[in-house]
């Protein structure tokens, strides 16, 4: 498993970013996963337009069924490996909005999944695609690397890769009764090891930084266990914010347990 603590570290280098990981659930258990990154302050703030080549707006969503539907008679005539690889990509779409004027920049990862299980092939997914606009998100965090040259190569290589390993340092189950979601025993000793005791809660720097977990569920909300989450409009969701203070300094702040209605 990637280390939860290195994506933490990444989070932190995305200046002025939000994480959203979400969770669809339907009432078979099968879903959708979605990881998220909104950078439209960092766009404000120049942080992004300086390193990604934006000439025009970006409107986009690549859904790799639909290209492997396309082309699948091409894709007969390759080697068994390459088709079993490509057919992994099936469950992902990738959607991106750029657009410079505008300050905007956001982009999501979305995965389909049959069951639960499935959502470790997540991340997998997403490096088999290699997608270029994703890569070149990096770019942005270059210059607030660390100056040790050691540290930035790592930084640089893992930071996406854990971002998208996030699920495997959860334990999540649901049923038609309950939903939860805990760390793992040792994502939680990898967090409480690298804790970093200089970040304080009145550090202006925290809240530039946002990481959000929603869950949507195909039924009502009873009760939710988790002081810091708020039900939805609809009663059929749940979702918890955390600025980088939160997160380092309360590794169960997002430890949940919800009960749905009869």
């Amino acid at each position: 498993m990637k280390k939860i603590t290195t994506a933490f570290v990444a989070l932190l280098l995305l200046s002025a970013c939000q994480i959203r990981e979400e969770i669809r659930f339907k009432k078979d258990g099968s879903g959708s996963y979605e990881v998220g990154f909104d950078m439209s302050e960092m766009m404000g703030m120049g942080g992004a337009s300086d390193s990604l080549p934006m000439t025009s707006a970006i409107d986009t969503i690549v859904n790799f069924a639909s290209f492997l539907d396309e082309k699948k008679d091409s894709i007969a005539t390759l080697p068994k490996e390459e088709q079993k690889r490509l057919e992994a990509l099936r469950p992902l779409q990738f959607a991106m909005k750029m657009n410079e004027e505008e300050k905007q920049m956001d982009m999501r990862l979305t995965y389909a999944f049959k069951k639960l299980e499935d959502i470790s092939k997540f991340a997998e997914a997403v490096e088999n695609a290699n997608i270029k606009e994703l890569k070149q998100t990096m770019n942005p965090m270059e210059g607030m690397m660390p100056s040790d040259p050691a540290k930035s190569d790592s930084i640089s290589k893992t930071g996406m890769e854990d971002l998208f390993n996030m699920a495997e340092s959860f334990d999540t189950r649901f049923n038609k009764k309950r939903f939860s979601r805990k760390m793992t025993e040792k994502a939680m000793a990898e967090l409480l090891q690298k804790k970093d005791t200089s970040i304080k809660a009145d550090d202006p720097f925290v809240d530039m930084m946002r990481f959000k977990q929603v869950y949507r569920f195909p039924f009502k909300v009873k009760s939710v266990s988790n002081p810091n989450a708020k039900i939805l409009s609809d009663f059929k969701g749940v979702e918890l914010e955390a600025n980088m203070y939160q997160m380092n300094n309360d590794p169960e702040y997002f430890n949940i347990e919800v009960e749905f209605e009869k």
